[in-house]
């Protein structure tokens, strides 16, 4: 079992900056990563949407033995985690909680999130925060345009820039102390954010503290991969030339992705 692979998912190439993470920390385990591309944005789809893709992917990952799948989705995490995570015989590992836990005692009041639109009316961000500390403001801002910018390899760009400050410049103005990267693939636009902010010490990344939470879980279920070296696969729902060129600005080892063809995701999702 502690040689089994870890299943780590998202919408496309956002989840590799938390696999990056995961791989830092814990560089002898083996990883599945698949990409939703078929199906992005995950942001402006509905619940039952979102349950769906996410009952399916996990089937998929279980079907193949995971030890244990990372949510490396914010809207997931906001959406679907409290009601699935129990459903299986694995751990699943979300991003908002981990986050939660730090950002509750750091000495800022006013915390900003930039997320999608489903984790912002979700709430998620919130309700963690004040599970822990009820007096914290947080000040969450949908970020339209931002997944698919990065997605189609345009982070570099005049409307990118342009969109980060539209979105960024509300949370400035209400003097928050930090800002939460509340979407995985933000943090390919994390220099142009700093830019903005002119502070990179404020953007806080979850994929920091979702990787420690996974390394403390393995720990003490006695789930570390006893290999010397790690494995690595990638497989994106569609696109794949997209999804390799867009990701490996970020993280150059999915030049190795293989490509899964979305039906058998979709035969999964009854």
């Amino acid at each position: 079992m502690s040689n089994n692979p870890i299943g780590v998912f998202d919408s496309g190439v956002g989840g590799l900056t938390v696999l990056k993470e995961l791989v830092n920390l814990l560089p002898n385990e083996n990883y599945l990563y698949f990409g939703d591309t078929a199906r992005i944005p995950y942001g402006e789809k509905t619940q039952e949407q979102l349950f769906c893709y996410a009952r399916g992917i996990m089937e998929w990952f279980k079907s193949r033995n995971v030890k244990a799948v990372v949510m490396a989705c914010n809207t997931s995490s906001a959406v679907v985690y409290d009601t699935i995570k129990n459903d299986y015989n694995f751990p699943v590992f979300s991003l908002i909680e981990p986050t939660a836990e730090y950002i509750s005692y750091v000495n800022s009041p006013k915390i900003g999130v930039l997320a999608t639109s489903a984790t912002v009316n979700s709430r998620a961000y919130s309700k963690a925060v004040h599970k822990i500390n009820p007096s914290k403001e947080i000040i969450e801002v949908a970020c339209p345009g931002l997944v698919e910018l990065v997605e189609n390899n345009k982070t570099d760009t005049y409307e990118a820039k342009k969109l980060v400050i539209k979105y960024v410049a509300p949370l400035l103005e209400k003097r928050v102390g930090h800002i939460i990267l509340g979407c995985t693939h933000y943090p390919y636009l994390s220099n142009i954010i700093a830019d903005v902010t002119n502070d990179k010490e404020m953007l806080v990344n979850p994929a920091k503290f979702l990787g420690e939470k996974v390394v403390e879980s393995l720990l003490s279920n006695d789930l570390l991969n006893a290999e010397a070296l790690g494995s690595r696969q990638y497989f994106a729902s569609s696109n794949t030339a997209m999804f390799v060129e867009a990701g490996k600005r970020f993280y150059p080892d999915i030049e190795q992705a293989q490509e899964l063809v979305i039906g058998e995701v979709s035969s999964i999702i009854k």
